[in-house]
């Protein structure tokens, strides 16, 4: 499985997760705008297409090839 993972996920997606994880727990929830509601949901977005991304990978090369 860590295989998949070394396939699938960039340096750059270990990038936008920690960023983006750092911005969601440092938001201000009372006082949410427009661009903070449409930021947790495209990135909400974006971790949905990683998980499909690593599942394609899985699936494509049965998480046996190395």
């Amino acid at each position: 499985m860590l295989d998949v993972l070394k396939k699938s996920v960039s340096i750059l997606d270990c990038l936008i997760l920690t960023t983006g994880v750092f911005w969601i727990f440092n938001m201000d929830y009372e006082n949410l705008g427009t661009s903070e509601k449409v930021y947790i949901g495209v990135f909400g977005l974006w971790i949905l297409m990683l998980f499909v991304r690593i599942f394609i990978v899985y699936k494509n090369d049965g998480g046996k090839n190395e």
